[in-house]
C-alpha cells in the first residue's frame, strides 16, 4: 500500500534543507506531502534563494502545505501557515506516514 499523505516534520535545524528536498521528491512522485517546521528556519546565505524557490514550487505547483510553530518563519519566508504545536500534533493524525528530520 502506497501512502496517500505524508507529513515531513522538520525540527532539527541542520536538516531543514534535506526535509524540504524530500518534500519536493515526494511531490514530484505525486505523493501529497506537507511540511511541518518546528523552530525558526535559518538557511545559510548561499541557500536562501533556493529555499524560497523550492518553497514556492511546493506551494504553487505541487499544492504542498507548509506549517510552522514560529511566526518568524511566516514573516520571513511568506509561504508558511502558523500553527501551534498542539494543533500540529492534531493535524499529524491525518497523515499515513510521518517522516521526522
Amino acid at each position: 500500500m502506497e501512502p496517500n499523505k505524508v507529513a515531513i516534520v522538520i525540527r532539527d535545524a541542520e536538516n531543514q534543507w534535506e526535509g524540504l528536498r524530500s518534500g519536493l521528491g515526494l511531490g514530484l512522485e505525486m505523493v501529497e506531502a506537507d511540511l511541518f517546521v518546528i523552530g525558526e528556519v535559518n538557511m545559510p546565505e548561499d541557500r536562501v534563494e533556493g529555499y524560497k524557490e523550492n518553497l514556492e514550487f511546493l506551494k504553487d505547483e505541487l499544492e504542498c502545505q507548509h506549517f510552522t510553530d514560529t511566526q518568524a518563519n511566516v514573516d520571513k519566508w511568506g509561504f508558511f501557515e502558523y500553527v501551534s504545536l498542539d494543533d500540529m500534533a492534531k493535524k499529524l493524525c491525518e497523515y499515513d506516514v510521518i517522516v521526522p528530520f
